[in-house]
């Protein structure tokens, strides 16, 4: 099958962070080994980007980058978009997205690939985007290229790792002596110390993520956070926000979710850290095992390339 991933105007593989330029390079090794033939287009000239998908003539067209939505009536393919988002289950908290990329799916009403079901509800919901217009579709991990140990040298520690933003909401734990945080820092309130450890890079968060207990979470606002499904390949339990627990088995020993009324209580999110780290530490190999019903290959099969067949059969 020959498909096109239109991701943004930047590099892919990213050479920094990238998290959804990550994705759609993931999607790409992924497929490749899969057999499938797939063009990444991350060109900045919707007029040029449509010239190469009508030259490279796909079976399938998946657009990874909320403001190309207005492209999709252009496109004369099978063709989905996937939105990265965070507030896209807050819409109180949209701000100027709402016209610029909300209110366009609403007028369209195009093929979604909801990264959760909680997605996909306020696309029918507010957008009115039929229900058989709309596929669960949940992100991937690389789960081999994780180190993992069953014995961390951070095992009494929990790692915050995320960008530094008022979004992500580190600034309420920095005086916790039992966190890390690893993140470039976005947020004037967050209080650097020894506990800060600066910007990972990729190998770095490959080699040494595993070597913490379990990794915070605590955002006001998330779609399918990667890093979840990174902790899991590392071998770590995790504590989110009720905003980051998308396609999560909430009842597993090692999953633990904070409610929003409680995310200022700092002393009941610490103990409830507190106890996800030592439950995480005795489950590090069922956690790992977890983690591969994200692996790219796993979600590619189960949900990607099923709900392609439905939008071709169509």
């Amino acid at each position: 099958m020959r498909i096109v991933i239109i991701g943004p105007n930047t590099p892919i593989p990213p050479k920094g962070w990238g998290a959804v330029e990550s994705l759609i390079w993931d999607y790409k090794l992924t497929l490749d080994k899969l057999g499938h033939d797939v063009l990444i287009i991350n060109e900045g000239n919707p007029n040029e980007i449509i010239r190469k998908v009508n030259e490279y003539r796909p079976d399938f067209v998946h657009i990874n980058y909320d403001d190309w939505v207005g492209l999709y009536p252009y496109i004369q393919y099978p063709c989905a978009i996937t939105t990265h988002f965070a507030y896209l289950e807050r819409p109180e908290m949209m701000g100027p997205y709402k016209q610029r990329v909300f209110d366009v799916f609403t007028a369209y009403k195009p093929n979604v690939f909801g990264l959760s079901t909680g997605i996909n509800d306020v696309y029918h919901n507010l957008a009115g985007i039929p229900k058989d217009r709309l596929f669960l579709n949940p992100n991937g991990v690389a789960i081999d290229n994780f180190k993992f140990t069953m014995a961390p040298g951070f095992g009494l520690k929990s790692i915050y790792l995320a960008k530094i933003d008022s979004r992500k909401r580190q600034y309420l734990y920095h005086d916790c002596p039992e966190i890390h945080f690893a993140g470039n820092i976005a947020d004037s309130r967050f209080k650097k110390s020894s506990r800060y450890l600066g910007e990972w890079s990729k190998e770095y968060l490959y080699a040494n993520l595993t070597e913490y207990a379990n990794l915070i979470l605590l955002s006001d606002g998330e779609a399918h956070p990667l890093v979840c499904m990174e902790a899991f390949a590392a071998g770590l339990g995790v504590v989110v926000s009720q905003w980051g627990a998308a396609n999560l088995d909430t009842s597993l020993p090692f999953i633990d979710v904070i409610p929003e009324e409680k995310i200022e209580d700092i002393d009941y999110v610490l103990s409830v850290i507190n106890e996800n780290r030592t439950k995480s530490l005795k489950h590090r190999q069922e956690i790992r095992e977890y983690a591969k019903q994200f692996s790219w290959e796993n979600i590619l099969q189960k949900y990607y390339l099923p709900n392609i067949h439905t939008l071709i059969n169509k």
